[in-house]
Protein backbone atom coordinates (compact mmCIF):
# COMPACT_ATOMS: atom_id res chain seq x y z
CA UNK A 1 0.00 0.00 0.00
CA UNK A 2 1.21 3.21 -0.75
CA UNK A 3 1.60 6.38 1.28
CA UNK A 4 -1.28 8.07 0.14
CA UNK A 5 -3.39 4.65 0.07
CA UNK A 6 -2.09 4.25 3.51
CA UNK A 7 -3.15 8.16 4.49
CA UNK A 8 -7.01 7.32 2.94
CA UNK A 9 -7.12 4.64 5.02
CA UNK A 10 -6.27 6.33 8.08
CA UNK A 11 -8.81 9.23 7.40
CA UNK A 12 -11.74 6.85 6.40
CA UNK A 13 -10.81 4.59 10.29
CA UNK A 14 -11.07 8.11 11.98
CA UNK A 15 -14.37 9.02 10.23
CA UNK A 16 -16.03 5.69 10.87
CA UNK A 17 -14.57 6.01 15.13
CA UNK A 18 -16.31 9.55 14.82
CA UNK A 19 -19.88 8.19 13.61
CA UNK A 20 -19.38 5.31 16.05
CA UNK A 21 -19.01 8.06 18.94
CA UNK A 22 -22.10 9.33 17.69
CA UNK A 23 -24.12 6.76 17.39
CA UNK A 24 -23.48 6.12 20.90
CA UNK A 25 -23.97 9.25 22.27
CA UNK A 26 -27.48 8.58 20.93
CA UNK A 27 -28.16 5.34 22.46
CA UNK A 28 -30.32 5.75 25.11
CA UNK A 29 -29.26 1.99 26.57
CA UNK A 30 -26.08 0.75 26.59
CA UNK A 31 -25.13 -2.71 26.81
CA UNK A 32 -21.54 -3.62 28.76
CA UNK A 33 -19.33 -3.21 25.47
CA UNK A 34 -21.40 0.17 24.96
CA UNK A 35 -20.13 1.51 28.30
CA UNK A 36 -17.00 0.17 27.94
CA UNK A 37 -16.20 2.34 24.82
CA UNK A 38 -18.20 5.08 26.53
CA UNK A 39 -16.27 5.56 29.71
CA UNK A 40 -12.90 4.20 28.47
CA UNK A 41 -13.03 1.97 31.56
CA UNK A 42 -12.41 -1.88 31.45
CA UNK A 43 -14.69 -5.00 31.33
CA UNK A 44 -13.31 -5.74 34.87
CA UNK A 45 -13.74 -2.36 36.37
CA UNK A 46 -17.30 -2.78 34.89
CA UNK A 47 -18.27 -5.49 36.39
CA UNK A 48 -16.90 -4.54 40.07
CA UNK A 49 -18.68 -1.35 39.91
CA UNK A 50 -22.63 -3.69 39.50
CA UNK A 51 -21.15 -6.47 41.73
CA UNK A 52 -20.93 -3.78 44.22
CA UNK A 53 -23.91 -2.17 43.48
CA UNK A 54 -22.40 1.07 43.05
CA UNK A 55 -23.64 1.89 39.16
CA UNK A 56 -27.04 2.49 37.99
CA UNK A 57 -28.26 -1.20 36.35
CA UNK A 58 -30.55 -3.36 34.94
CA UNK A 59 -30.30 -7.43 34.53
CA UNK A 60 -33.92 -7.94 33.32
CA UNK A 61 -32.88 -11.66 32.29
CA UNK A 62 -30.18 -12.68 34.75
CA UNK A 63 -27.53 -12.26 32.30
CA UNK A 64 -27.44 -9.21 30.57
CA UNK A 65 -26.49 -6.33 32.32
CA UNK A 66 -28.14 -2.80 30.81
CA UNK A 67 -26.96 0.63 31.67
CA UNK A 68 -29.31 3.84 30.91
CA UNK A 69 -27.30 6.19 29.09
CA UNK A 70 -28.74 9.20 31.07
CA UNK A 71 -28.30 7.88 34.67
CA UNK A 72 -24.98 7.12 34.03
CA UNK A 73 -24.29 10.00 32.70
CA UNK A 74 -25.89 11.57 36.08
CA UNK A 75 -24.20 8.87 37.93
CA UNK A 76 -20.71 9.83 36.27
CA UNK A 77 -21.06 14.03 37.23
CA UNK A 78 -21.82 13.58 40.96
CA UNK A 79 -20.13 14.93 43.71
CA UNK A 80 -18.69 17.66 41.62
CA UNK A 81 -15.36 19.38 42.29
CA UNK A 82 -15.25 23.46 41.59
CA UNK A 83 -12.58 25.00 40.64
CA UNK A 84 -11.52 28.09 43.34
CA UNK A 85 -12.91 30.75 40.90
CA UNK A 86 -17.13 28.92 40.93
CA UNK A 87 -16.78 27.97 44.59
CA UNK A 88 -15.90 31.74 45.34
CA UNK A 89 -18.61 32.85 42.56
CA UNK A 90 -21.39 30.69 44.19
CA UNK A 91 -20.56 31.77 47.58
CA UNK A 92 -20.59 35.14 46.42
CA UNK A 93 -24.32 34.48 44.89
CA UNK A 94 -25.45 32.93 47.83
CA UNK A 95 -24.69 35.80 49.83
CA UNK A 96 -26.41 38.56 48.01
CA UNK A 97 -29.31 36.48 48.09
CA UNK A 98 -29.37 35.68 51.50
CA UNK A 99 -28.29 39.24 52.55
CA UNK A 100 -31.17 40.77 50.86
CA UNK A 101 -33.60 38.37 52.92
CA UNK A 102 -33.00 39.69 55.71
CA UNK A 103 -32.56 43.24 55.33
Amino acid sequence: MNKQNSSLVQLLLEKIDHLDEAALVKKKVFNVTNLQMYTGWSLSKIYKLTSARLIPFSKPTNGSLFFEREKIEEWLLQNPSYAEEELEEKVNAHLRKHHRRSS
